[in-house]
């Protein structure tokens, strides 16, 4: 059998609103309290289950805590713990959490494009490889407007606390939540697990326009494994059409580079009206995601969807690193910005697997096993391909059974 059988037998935006976990379950029949998304409309966040779960690997244990939102307060306030990971239990992560532990060894690398990181927080720091910064104004890596646009590698220090609240600390929140997302290295109850805390991730600061050709063409002139993004081209909704940058798409899958982008948060139907760069998914290697809310449901307060471009849903609600560019904090925000990183992270766990199973594999060959991985959900279908949403116990399940049935079409274990 080719080392390929496996792989050839298979078929920001981001909204700002912040939740305070609490240990206590909901208290019986109480309504769910709303918070206000970016377009004035009221995000519907009922009591998000989580649980208090032990370390990477481990199964967490029965009962359950819940998630309440709490809209007094402010935009930038932050948790010196979570014990609540909400997106983790709606993932499946826990189930198969210990076998995926079996692959941590495999390298793998993630590009996080975004606005601005704190890369010394503590449950990011030991997966940071190295960050860029591409803002075009004279800036540092993390405010805009001072400075010189310069290399900062390995780890970027720690800037003085710039005011509570502000567009630079909703710029720092935001990378840092999504690095946190993908390979967060903490531990339920005191810090951030991302869906892969074994990827090395490259953090960098994206150009200052709105097409940032500059940070996606060094991050596939890197051959990365996998390329996160979470915002979109032109103007808010995603209008402008940038074919260098579709270029670039083209030239990354084609090396092998999985590229992984949020949605949108503008409550568009996709299939009906342009919205870039999710429109780009149709090129194969290209995931775009969707936003579930915290019942499975589609998040229709304001997750872009369309099952022709969106592949499949995750979680809308996420807990990571983050808060007051203090480190140690943390914060829970909404979006399809924090949807788009847990299928990167899952796509870099596919990744290690094939790695491990020496099986040689495109781009396009990881989308399919990623979105074929995923659960189907009815009520789904009128939005993702299928109606697919992220489950990564779902997905090791297929990863395994694909193996076997490429085995038996070659009589051997690729």
């Amino acid at each position: 059998m080719t080392r390929h059988s496996l792989a050839s037998a298979l078929a920001s935006a981001s909204l700002t609103v912040l939740v305070a976990c609490d240990d206590s379950p909901p208290e019986p029949g109480a309504e769910p309290r709303r918070n206000a998304d970016d377009d004035g409309t009221a995000a519907s966040d009922p009591s998000l289950p989580g649980q208090d779960a032990p370390g990477h690997g481990a199964t967490p244990p029965e009962g359950s805590r819940a998630c309440a939102s709490d809209v007094s307060m402010p935009l930038g306030n932050s948790y010196a713990a979570l014990s609540c990971l909400p997106q983790l239990d709606e993932i499946g992560y826990w189930r198969s959490a210990r076998e995926w532990s079996t692959y941590d060894d495999v390298p793998v690398s993630v590009a996080v494009l975004d606005l601005s990181f704190l890369a010394d927080h503590p449950d990011i720091r030991g997966a940071v490889d190295m960050t860029w910064n591409f803002m075009q104004d004279g800036c540092t890596s993390f405010e805009q407007g001072k400075g010189d646009c310069t290399r900062v590698a390995p780890i970027v220090p720690r800037p003085p606390a710039p005011p509570a609240v502000g567009e630079r600390q909703i710029m720092l929140i935001h990378g840092t939540m999504i690095a946190g997302v993908i390979a967060g290295r903490g531990a339920p109850g005191t810090g951030v697990v991302g869906v892969n805390p074994s990827a090395r991730l490259e953090l960098l600061v994206r150009d200052a326009n709105t097409n940032n050709l500059s940070a996606l063409r060094f991050a596939v002139e890197r051959h990365v494994d996998v390329i996160s993004m979470s915002w979109p081209l032109g103007a808010q909704a995603g209008d402008k059409d940038v074919p260098e940058f579709k270029e670039l798409l083209e030239t990354a899958t084609g090396q092998g580079t999985v590229i992984v982008m949020a949605a949108g948060n503008s409550k568009l139907d996709v299939d009906r009206r342009a919205v870039y760069p999710t429109r780009y998914s149709a090129i194969p290697g290209v995931i775009a995601v969707g936003s579930i809310d915290l019942n499975g449901d589609f998040f229709a307060q304001f997750s872009n969807y369309g099952p022709s471009y969106v592949d499949l849903g995750a979680p809308g609600t996420a807990a990571s690193a983050g808060g007051d560019f203090e480190r140690g904090r943390y914060s829970v925000q909404i979006g399809t910005s924090y949807s788009g990183p847990m299928v990167a992270g899952a796509a870099s766990r596919v990744i290690q697997y094939l790695k491990r199973h020496s099986t040689s594999y495109t781009a396009a060959d990881v989308e399919r096993l990623v979105v074929e991985g995923s659960r189907k959900s009815p009520n789904l279908v009128p939005y993702f391909r299928e109606g697919r949403r992220l489950d990564m116990t779902s997905l090791l399940a297929h990863l395994k059974s694909a193996q076997l049935r490429a085995a038996a079409l070659g009589g051997a274990t690729p």
